[in-house]
């Protein structure tokens, strides 16, 4: 089941790079961003195991309604990077252990624009798992 798990997780990445890859000649319309999530938290210092596994929720969310983008299995040390079209955005995240959503995680609504690379890490920050969010230009302006 496991190695379904992340063989589905595979296919989900190799699709969105697929389905958006980046040209230089968007670079001037800037209709995307990359988005970069990284799961730096060792699960042993909250007293669960070393690994643990969430689920990485994406939402775009619209003036009528929050709509499930994609969603991302990971594991610690895990990361994922995908090219996303601008906008706004919502992250939730699971935890597959507590079978809960770990609230300290939820980040936004952010509205993100295009050319920008949007770094998502997991950490903890005085024993509190969050979401260091980190934004740069993607191209020279």
């Amino acid at each position: 089941m496991k190695i379904l798990v992340r063989l589905f997780s595979i296919v989900v990445f190799l699709s969105l790079l697929v389905g958006f890859s980046y040209t230089p000649a968007e670079a001037g319309r800037c209709p995307t961003f990359i988005a970069n999530i990284t799961h730096g938290i060792d699960g042993t210092r909250l007293g669960l195991s070393q690994e643990l596994p969430v689920v990485v929720e994406v939402y775009f969310v619209t003036s009528q309604a929050e709509k499930l983008f994609t969603s991302v299995n990971l594991s610690y040390k895990d990361s994922f990077t995908g090219e996303l079209p601008r906008g706004t955005y919502l992250i939730k995240v699971y935890s597959v252990e507590l079978k809960s959503y770990v609230e300290s995680m939820t980040t936004g609504p952010i509205e993100i624009p295009g050319c920008k690379k949007v770094i998502f890490q997991a950490r903890l920050m005085n024993g509190v798992p969050v979401i260091n969010v980190i934004i740069r230009d993607l191209v020279a302006q």
